[in-house]
């Protein structure tokens, strides 16, 4: 029993890994913010760059989700249009929303669409591009006890 569960556990495990060949690097882009200044402060815009390693194919787009670092409140901002004839930058542009997390930011994973596709698992890797959203540090709730209550 204990080889049939430590099998399951092995294989869902090896499983859940991407395979990629040589041939198959992950795609790569950096990624630099527009302002000086990486303090924001919840409710403002925030303005980025973005360059990839290749040409965004015609009709595919990248999804960046931005997140507080060790927490998951993801802010979604999609690539648009590339600012270059090449089709590797891009300028993107979002406002945080007015219930930003404070504390530093990072770009938690960037999602990569061919045309027509409605989800993905493919990625662009990125540099870690990091910014502040100011304000008052909060703590959340990380453990909880529960007991079950019988009438």
């Amino acid at each position: 029993m204990k080889a049939r569960m430590l099998f399951m556990f092995l294989s869902s495990a090896v499983l859940s890994f991407p395979i990629a060949s040589p041939a198959q690097a992950v795609p790569q882009a950096d990624v630099q913010l527009v302002s000086d200044n990486p303090h924001l402060k919840p409710g403002s815009d925030l303005v980025f760059k973005m360059k990839l390693n290749q040409p965004l194919p015609e009709g595919a787009r990248f999804d960046v989700r931005l997140s507080p670092v060790g927490l998951n409140q993801e802010l979604p901002v999609s690539s648009g249009e590339p600012t270059n004839k090449e089709r590797t930058e891009f300028k993107l542009e979002t406002r945080l929303p007015e219930t930003a997390w404070a504390g530093q930011w990072h770009i938690a994973v960037v999602w990569f669409f061919l045309p027509g596709a409605s989800w993905t698992t493919s990625q662009i890797s990125t540099n870690d591009l990091r910014f502040t959203v100011d304000g008052q540090a909060k703590s959340i709730p990380t453990n909880a006890v529960a007991t079950i209550v019988s009438k």
